[in-house]
């Protein structure tokens, strides 16, 4: 029985990316691999929200060479012909298929494809449903011989709308917990963030294919639900109707369409309202359209969860407009009191430190913001330049020295305000 090994860094939606594309391969016949070395493919499900992330995976894919089959480095013969022929190693140990997937892959791959030839698979996040397809195929012209020329390599970067079908296995990490993708993609343009490039459009899954999964792993016995989006407030699924024809839309509606339109709020009831469901959770909603709204639906369920992340970033008017954040220091503070008085539920957040051009009264509007709303938990990042993304556009001036120093604050002061906020539980 072939193995199987995912390796997966990053958010919680490259979690259930990897748990979906296991489950398909486990349907297939494979069994999942416990490491590297037992495994006859691996794939390195990847992030390239910081440059950190990138820099890890480089420095595994090399150590990764000597499992690989093949290497396509030109052999070292003088004569032009066998300059352009491969090597081919077929060592017992060194038969494994190679693959980058994911946001990584969408940002770098051709970098990595020219870099790392021992690479036999590099596909982007829209295309991860084919990828038990890809790798049947790369099996199947794996060679048998060292006289043989290497076998297939595929490289998938096109952007575009996974099938529902992806979602479909019922192999799942956790015997009570289950996270469903609600939409792909991103709509926000944040100006230091790559996700709209990596991962697409936004896109949204049609309400009754997100509503048949939870029903799905509620049968199975998943009673606490989390869903998914890179901004839950976007979804806004509108189904138009016309000549027995159905399609989804998110703007520019035909207004000769019969609208059926399901907000974020709407879906959270729809999931709420399923019989087994016990707790419901979702990440991450974006404050330029938080509603109170939401807030109030989180009030009175008995489901949902009386937590919110809300990344707020910076705290500074001036560099939340560079970042196109869409929204104030004023209005994201109105928005945790809020929050915190109509749900009474507890907050975390995202922040970034040393974003261009940040000075020291820039960081005291962030640090202030942190002293006010009273998060629970914070994650604090080190702005990093990120490829396809506005901040290109801006030097990044913010000395190293200084991003490690106000990081240091800002993590020591949360961690004192996350013990104050513990024991109010």
């Amino acid at each position: 029985m072939k193995k199987i090994y995912i390796r997966t860094f990053g958010c919680q939606m490259n979690v259930r990316d990897s748990e979906a594309l296991l489950g398909l391969f486990l349907e297939k016949g494979y069994a999942q691999a416990e490491s590297e070395k037992d495994a006859d493919v691996i794939l390195l499900n990847t992030c390239s929200v910081r440059a950190h992330a990138e820099h890890r995976v480089h420095s595994i894919l090399g150590s990764y060479k000597k499992l690989s089959a093949i290497s396509r480095q030109p052999s070292a013969k003088k004569n032009k012909k066998a300059e352009s022929l491969p090597k081919v190693r077929l060592k017992a140990e060194s038969c494994k298929i190679i693959g980058l997937i994911g946001c990584m892959a969408k940002n770098v791959g051709e970098e990595v494809a020219k870099r790392f030839a021992h690479v036999d698979l590099i596909v982007a996040p829209s295309r991860l449903h084919k990828i038990p397809e890809y790798v049947q195929r790369i099996v199947d012209q794996r060679p048998k011989t060292k006289d043989q020329r290497p076998g297939l390599r595929i490289i998938d970067l096109e952007d575009g709308t996974r099938e529902e079908t992806f979602y479909s296995a019922e192999y799942r990490q956790d015997k009570s917990h289950a996270q469903v993708v609600i939409s792909t993609g991103c709509a926000n343009n944040c100006a230091y963030c790559v996700v709209p490039f990596v991962r697409g459009a936004l896109r949204l899954r049609a309400p009754q294919d997100i509503i048949a999964e939870v029903k799905r792993n509620v049968a199975m016995g998943r009673t606490r639900i989390t869903l998914l989006g890179q901004n839950v407030n976007d979804y806004n699924f509108i189904e138009a109707e016309q000549s027995g024809t159905k399609r989804g839309y998110t703007r520019n509606h035909p207004t000769s369409h019969v609208l059926r339109p399901t907000s974020f709020v709407d879906l959270l009831k729809m999931v709420e309202a399923i019989d087994g469901v016990e707790e419901i959770e979702f990440l991450t909603p974006h404050p330029k359209n938080t509603t109170r709204e939401l807030f109030k639906l989180m009030a009175k369920s008995k489901k949902i969860k009386k937590y919110l992340h809300l990344p707020f970033q910076a705290g500074s008017d001036r560099i939340l407009k560079l970042m196109n954040r869409g929204y104030t220091k004023k209005e994201y503070l109105e928005l945790v009191k809020d929050y915190k008085e109509i749900t009474g539920g507890t907050i975390g957040t995202d922040i970034i430190v040393g974003f261009p051009t940040e000075t020291d009264e820039d960081f005291a509007h962030t640090k202030e913001i942190l002293e006010k709303a009273q998060f629970m938990g914070a994650y604090i990042f080190k702005y990093s330049l990120r490829p396809h993304t506005q901040a290109l556009k801006l030097k990044d001036d913010v000395p190293a020295a200084v991003k490690e120093k106000r990081h240091a604050i800002l993590l020591d002061l949360q961690k004192k305000i996350s013990a104050i906020e513990a024991d109010k539980r």
